[in-house]
């Protein structure tokens, strides 16, 4: 095969590699604005809360209508007065670009822990898993078993002809 036409191959990849790359940046040149969006609660309007995922516009509704009353003085304040938003909805419009005078839910959440009073702001601790069983002393049934013999049926078990284990 000829040089030029490996080269002629070679080259449209390299240039359209180079395209791929000038419209990804592009891309993400015009989507940056709409990707660092930062809300602010105490002046959003409706429509601008609805564009954020989770708020749709009956709670966009509720956080204009608890706001009319008087700003909301942080996350806490927040999530006191609008129905609906608890630690994990906080979190997910945080993380968004919401905010409660110019302060991001996890911001908050650090400088109530600094200052002491972090468990009335931070989400409910996962439960614990129960304590595994603890070794019991072994009992007389336990030993017949260990021994390989039978052992009688609980009594809270009926006696099954033919079924149950043979008494000696």
């Amino acid at each position: 095969m000829p040089t030029f036409v490996r080269t002629g191959v070679r080259a449209g990849w390299i240039r359209l590699r180079a395209c791929i790359r000038a419209l990804t940046w592009v891309w993400l040149a015009a989507c940056m604005p709409a990707l660092a969006q930062v809300l602010e609660a105490n002046q959003a309007s409706a429509a601008q809360l609805v564009t954020l995922s989770g708020v749709g516009p009956v709670l966009a509704q509720r956080i204009v209508q608890s706001r009319q009353h008087r700003p909301f003085s942080g996350w806490d304040d927040l999530q006191a007065r609008v129905a609906g938003v608890g630690p994990k909805t906080a979190e997910k419009l945080s993380a968004q670009g919401l905010r409660v005078n110019g302060r991001s839910y996890g911001t908050e959440l650090a400088q109530a822990a600094a200052a002491g009073r972090g468990a009335n702001l931070a989400p409910s601790a996962p439960p614990q898993p129960p304590a595994p069983p603890t070794a019991q002393p072994l009992g007389a049934a336990s030993h017949q078993r260990a021994a390989g013999r039978p052992s009688a049926p609980p009594a809270a078990y009926p006696v099954i002809p033919g079924l149950s284990a043979p008494t000696r």
